[in-house]
């Protein structure tokens, strides 16, 4: 189709010419509108136009459409035949369209044809001499022209393509960032978190999904009928306007967790940490804030309702523990018990006081996590834990023992250094197989504190293992296999009562070679500060 509309517009623009010549030559010198010639060559290329009409090019070959400019060039020719009339300067329309779309031949042979158009007209107008002028200048003129017009096409249609590639890469371009957008947006709204990006004139630049369902917004930032409300605190004061989290975000103002409630669309309370990230700056310069909030709501929840078991399963406990205190008391009490016996009671009431110990803490919620520090002889400490596990590691054949320093002082919390001890000792009683040996060996370290070393000849650890004993309720594999119950829970109580005291605690293992747990504390250490590493307030051992 833009072959056949190229076509006929370069031979309407010739037509229109030779026909206006016409007019004129019919108005101003009829004389030579007579000329048989003259009118050859006008109706040659209305014909030419007609026929232009008619052929359906896009059928036929592309060289067929040289035959028009052709035509073109015969019918100027017989109309320049008429002299004065100077119709010749029109060749440079079939020349130009010749020169626009095909090759330096078809612009030599047309430039020939002229020639020989222009020799048969000029021989009959004057002499030889000036014939051959009037041929040579022509044909320089045209050639010239030609040439021109040829290499300012090809140039242009080199431009053309040049163009066209490069529109199609920025179209691939624009697609593929497009798609890249559709499927960052797609990654954005599945999250569950909300993320909201706000100028600094208050205008919502971007939002996902979570945030749209939280707020009451629709797709295009639009509030729904029903808004959801910030409040202070649960059940608390409104949040006015200007004290949002989206207009503190909007004035750059930076927030780190902060919390919020929110009285949601349904009807329901919900707690979020608000937090800022700058963004980089607009295309005006202005600048703009992401508001990340992340629904802590089911988390409070559990935390709530696991407080609420804990404080219902330390009430419980402290019935029967009451029950078995007492009654070991009243045994005491008797002067008919054998000495060994009176041992073994004592043990008895000094675990039970512990339990005792441990339930109310888990009930005292609001007790305070340090106490002042006082002596503690790591000594003593470990030769009750050994009297605790003693019966349990002849019941296994365990050889259990304590060596090194009758005398290691320290500061601090007694309780719960012996407790971190017992877990420790514990895990060791527990995973040492039949004939083995567990000890605790007191001394000082390199770096003169007090150190306590549980060893014993279990399985060992596997490497990658190590690394996460300490992790809340992660027990090794061959721990699990083993089919031994524990719960994952006690080498993190440890490591938070060590570090309560400023100490440190390191575990070295290998595969059948056993493990060494080396828990080291300053020597008079002062309890204070937050420990490096928060645990369960409800300790069980592993």
């Amino acid at each position: 189709m833009r072959r056949s509309l190229s076509i006929l517009r370069w031979q309407l623009v010739c037509t229109s010419c030779m026909v206006s010549v016409a007019l004129l030559v019919a108005l101003l010198k009829p004389s030579a509108f007579v000329h048989p010639l003259f009118l050859i060559g006008v109706g040659l290329t209305v014909l030419a136009a007609i026929g232009v009409l008619l052929v359906p090019w896009s059928r036929m070959p592309k060289r067929a459409a040289m035959v028009v400019p052709f035509v073109d060039i015969l019918a100027i020719g017989f109309a320049s035949s008429v002299q004065d009339l100077r119709v010749g300067f029109l060749w440079v329309i079939p020349i130009a369209w010749l020169a626009t779309y095909y090759s330096a031949g078809a612009i030599a042979g047309a430039v020939a044809f002229v020639c020989v158009s222009l020799i048969i007209v000029a021989a009959q107008q004057g002499t030889p001499s000036d014939t051959a002028v009037r041929v040579m200048i022509t044909v320089l003129a045209l050639s010239f022209l030609g040439t021109s017009i040829r290499v300012g096409a090809k140039r242009s249609r080199a431009i053309r393509r040049l163009l066209r590639r490069q529109s199609d890469q920025i179209n691939r371009a624009a697609e593929r960032a497009a798609g890249h957008q559709r499927r960052v947006t797609d990654i954005i709204d599945a999250l569950d978190t909300a993320l909201v990006v706000v100028s600094s004139e208050g205008d919502i630049l971007k939002m996902n999904e979570a945030y749209r369902a939280l707020y009451g917004r629709d797709r295009y930032g639009a509030q729904l009928p029903a808004q959801a409300v910030e409040y202070d605190d649960h059940r608390g004061e409104p949040l006015r306007r200007g004290r949002t989290v989206l207009a503190r975000a909007a004035r750059g103002e930076q927030l780190h967790g902060e919390r919020v409630w929110l009285y949601d669309t349904s009807g329901r309370w919900r707690a979020l940490n608000a937090t800022t990230h700058p963004t980089a700056r607009l295309g005006d310069g202005a600048e703009s804030t992401l508001l990340v909030l992340d629904d802590i709501t089911d988390q409070l929840e559990a935390s709530e309702e696991r407080r609420r078991m804990v404080a219902i399963v330390s009430h419980e406990l402290r019935n029967p523990l009451t029950a078995l205190i007492g009654h070991v008391d009243l045994l005491l009490d008797r002067d008919d018990l054998p000495a060994r016996v009176h041992d073994q009671l004592e043990v008895m009431a000094h675990a039970g006081e512990r339990m005792q110990h441990l339930a109310k803490m888990a009930l005292d919620t609001g007790r305070s996590a340090f106490i002042e520090p006082e002596p503690v002889d790591l000594r003593v400490l470990a030769d009750a834990a050994v009297e605790l596990f003693l019966p349990t590691a002849v019941g296994k054949g365990l050889n259990l023992s304590v060596v090194g320093l009758e005398t290691l002082m320290t500061s601090g919390d007694a309780f719960r250094l012996r407790q971190a001890i017992d877990n420790v000792l514990s895990n060791a009683v527990k995973y040492t197989p039949r004939g083995g040996s567990v000890f605790i060996r007191l001394g000082v370290s390199r770096d003169e504190r007090a150190q306590v070393t549980v060893s014993d000849t279990g399985p060992g650890i596997a490497p990658e293992d190590l690394e996460r004993l300490f992790e809340p309720y992660f027990r090794a594999a061959d721990a699990v296999h083993s089919g031994i119950p524990g719960t994952g829970l006690g080498m993190g109580i440890v490591r938070a009562i060590v570090d309560e005291h400023h100490g440190e605690v390191t575990i070295t293992s290998r595969p059948g070679e056993g493990t060494h747990v080396e828990m080291r504390f300053p020597r008079g250490a002062r309890l204070g500060g937050p420990p490096a590493l928060s645990a369960p307030r409800t300790e069980i051992a592993i």
